[in-house]
């Protein structure tokens, strides 16, 4: 039996690797949160207490940790506390656990910075991020790393732009679902978006929950893994390609406007797209959703929520 435990298991990943989790019969998953008001084992604020985070560890004893938790948003004071400052106060619990413990960390393709057009970032390529989230996120990635150099069987998977069922409404997709809706309750209306022009590696949710997965029941004493993986579909498609096909899916024949708010927080990063053959390398993963099956199942998703 693998005691796991997940951290930020109500977040959109992290509640997706808890379903895909829950298919497994010989893991024992604890699940954390921030918030107290959700359905999990255990409240932890990551972020607050170091000994906290220790006591914890030691109370679960898992065999494998899970870091689903951080934010996407927010004043550059709250992405430093949660995709920063926890990420420390983690690594150095599990640093002096004083056994061994796998560490599975979520990181962000926003920590390559400004991609060239027409290329995918590799794990070896430079690292530039040109936004608080990517800074703030590539500063946790290298605390992993530096703990994985120390000893720590660590592994930071360095997510594209996630996309599917129950996406929620910090996402582009997960917006215009809700638009949608309301127009379909109203009867009337159009859509309004920020601007459509970049591109983006859209990764399907549940793609992203199989690869967390395998790294984290991959058997002890097999070679060990990169620090770094990529985990994206490994195809750049332009967003607006991706609005009017969920448009499309959904009916919806009204208008569309690209002038309003509600820009997605990647706006300053115009090409994004991943070289993820280190992962399917590594871990014999790949991704199974093509975008079609992912806006699909999105939509319906939302259908069967009404």
């Amino acid at each position: 039996m693998t005691r796991l435990m997940l951290l930020g298991a109500d977040g959109f990943i992290g509640a997706h690797v808890r379903a895909r989790l829950a298919s497994e019969p010989d893991v024992d998953v604890t699940t954390v949160t921030r918030r107290g008001d959700v359905d999990a084992d255990v409240r932890l604020d990551l972020a607050e207490s170091p000994v906290a985070v220790a006591h914890t560890l030691r109370d679960v004893a898992p065999d494998v940790v899970v870091n689903c938790a951080g934010s996407t948003t927010g004043e550059a004071s709250l992405l430093a506390a949660n995709n920063l400052v926890a990420v420390s106060n983690l690594v150095d619990a599990l640093l002096t656990a004083g056994r061994p413990v796998r560490l599975v960390h979520l990181g962000s393709v926003a920590e390559y910075g400004r991609i060239p057009a027409g290329e995918a970032a590799r794990e070896e390529s430079p690292e530039r991020p040109v936004t608080p989230y990517g800074l703030t996120k590539l500063a946790g990635t290298h605390l992993v790393r530096t703990a994985a150099a120390a000893g720590l069987d660590a592994v930071t998977l360095r997510v594209t732009t996630p996309i599917g069922p129950d996406a929620p409404v910090l996402t582009l997709a997960g917006r215009l679902v809700g638009q949608l809706r309301q127009i379909e309750a109203e009867g009337a209306g159009g859509v309004t978006t920020g601007p459509l022009d970049d591109v983006r590696d859209f990764v399907d949710i549940r793609d992203v929950a199989d690869a967390v997965v395998a790294v984290a029941l991959r058997p002890r004493g097999r070679a060990a893994l990169p620090s770094v993986l990529n985990v994206g579909s490994g195809v750049a498609t332009p967003t607006r390609e991706m609005v009017t096909a969920l448009l499309a899916l959904a009916g919806f024949t009204g208008g569309l406007r690209t002038d309003g708010g509600g820009a997605h927080r990647d706006t300053a990063l115009p090409w994004q797209h991943a070289d993820i053959t280190r992962a399917r390398e590594a871990l014999g993963w790949s991704p199974r959703h093509t975008l079609e099956s992912s806006l699909h199942d999105l939509w319906h998703s939302a259908l069967a929520h009404c």
